[in-house]
């Protein structure tokens, strides 16, 4: 079985603070839900109900790599450079594929493996493969792309800490994807950090590697370990 990807929490020094301050008669997932329902920021696309409109492939494996390091620093940017690879069957037979992608804060760079070229308009990503692919074939495409220093309700930073708040959909607005709670897709994420950092991820932490100043944290869901 698969798990839907839902966030990352980041934590590092003080942004267990501003969570001590709530009422201790609220906890912090009902916290969360108020403050994305009274969110400026929609999410929702007109066409988000689950099944609507036809999904016509089934996303496998979300791949990430997040160069995060300076979101943790003064001033506390929200830029970033990061990398995806997304592994995905097909339902029906294609020869592209939409993704959702905030435009106000993705910038997309690239595209590679199977992907060919690209455009970006309205908040979807829609990628042209190397050819038509029939129904069972599992293909990989590849997104180079940057978070813009754009405050978006999906990806926050300040004070040293950074998280990310894309329950039950948002993931759009800091990576592309098909931003559907009933699509389930397993994790494999790499963040570079500083080496103070402390952070928390979907899965299982796979590995860490301590280079100097900064730290890689590798996280990889359990499901993709067990099907692998």
């Amino acid at each position: 079985m698969k798990t839907r990807f839902t966030f990352i929490l980041i934590l590092f020094f003080s942004s267990f603070s501003y969570l001590s301050a709530q009422s201790l008669e609220q906890n912090g997932s009902y916290l969360c839900s108020q403050k994305k329902m009274n969110s400026p920021h929609n999410f929702i696309l007109d066409d988000d109900s689950p099944n609507s409109p036809k999904h016509k492939f089934d996303v496998q494996n979300y791949k990430l790599t997040l160069d995060i390091r300076s979101c943790f620093l003064p001033p506390y940017p929200y830029s970033y450079n990061a990398s995806e690879i997304i592994t995905f069957r097909v339902d029906t037979a294609l020869n592209s594929i939409t993704l959702n992608a905030l435009n106000t804060s993705l910038q997309i760079n690239s595209v590679s493996l199977a992907g060919i070229s690209f455009t970006h308009l309205n908040n979807i990503l829609t990628i042209t493969l190397d050819s038509m692919y029939n129904p069972g074939r599992t293909v990989q495409v590849g997104i180079n792309y940057q978070h813009l220093n754009n405050a978006d309700n999906s990806f926050f930073t300040g004070y040293g800490g950074v998280y990310t708040n894309c329950e039950p959909e948002g993931a759009r607005g800091w990576f592309p994807c098909w931003d559907k709670p009933s699509d389930k897709a397993t994790l494999d994420l790499t963040a570079k950090v500083p080496a103070n950092a402390k952070l928390g991820s979907n899965g299982r932490l796979n590995d860490s590697t301590l280079t100097g100043d900064t730290l890689y944290y590798h996280w990889v869901s359990r499901d993709l370990l067990q099907h692998t």
